[in-house]
């Protein structure tokens, strides 16, 4: 009964021409971050106790990095309904789903959402070198999820420290602050970069050469580097 019934809303808003892409559906509520061919970021806010209405998120699924803590009521479209608790800095990989959903915290929540995308030539390599981040400084670079379309690093660097040199993989990757940066960068080439960024914020980065991390903050730097597996120039 459930599948029938799943089956049956699907197809009446296929049919009505209602799109249930999250901001279609709920722009009020999520908002476009980034987006080339290899992935799309959205960003979720709701406020204390406000709801959702229905929204599909597309397959593979995605990586999800919460920014706020989570108390959040999922009701899937047959009306079975879950509770889940994330806190803020959390991560984790959602696959393909549709529901609705409902703040149970008193606190805004807020989200982003890193959706890869499949080239259409097939699925291209994806290579680690001896000079990989997580090879030579798994103290600050940590691997914390991996499957077939995203290598994911949670990144920890202390007061004033200065990293080795190090490469990441050919790929594209997003990052994703989890609190403010102030980073100098230096380039095998001897290119010195300054670089800010404020917590919560998302961007796209190219890949590049191999360099040093230096935060010339006086607190710890933390953020996500999401590295797309398929994100690669042929």
């Amino acid at each position: 009964m459930r599948i029938v019934c799943l089956t049956v809303f699907l197809v009446t808003l296929v049919s009505s021409g209602q799109s249930l892409d999250p901001l279609v559906a709920d722009p009020q509520h999520y908002h476009l971050e980034v987006e080339n061919q290899w992935v799309r970021v959205i960003r979720e806010q709701m406020g204390p106790n406000e709801k959702m209405p229905m929204h599909q998120h597309p397959a593979p699924g995605g990586v999800i990095v919460f920014l706020t803590d989570r108390h959040n009521r999922l009701t899937s479209p047959d009306g079975v309904s879950q509770e889940l608790r994330d806190r803020a800095g959390d991560l984790m990989w959602s696959l393909a789903s549709t529901h609705k959903s409902e703040n149970l915290n008193d606190a805004p929540f807020e989200a982003v959402q890193i959706e890869p995308r499949r080239p259409a030539s097939g699925a291209p390599s994806f290579s680690v070198g001896k000079l990989d981040a997580t090879v030579i400084d798994p103290q600050h670079y940590h691997v914390e999820l991996e499957n077939e379309y995203v290598r994911v690093l949670r990144v920890s660097i202390g007061a004033h420290e200065k990293l080795r040199m190090h490469t990441h993989p050919p790929t594209g990757a997003v990052l994703v602050q989890l609190t403010d940066q102030n980073l100098r960068l230096t380039s095998s080439d001897g290119t010195i970069r300054d670089s800010r960024y404020a917590a919560k914020q998302v961007r796209w980065v190219d890949p590049g050469i191999a360099h040093q991390d230096e935060n010339l903050s006086d607190t710890t730097l933390k953020f996500i580097r999401i590295e797309l597996k398929l994100a690669v120039d042929r």
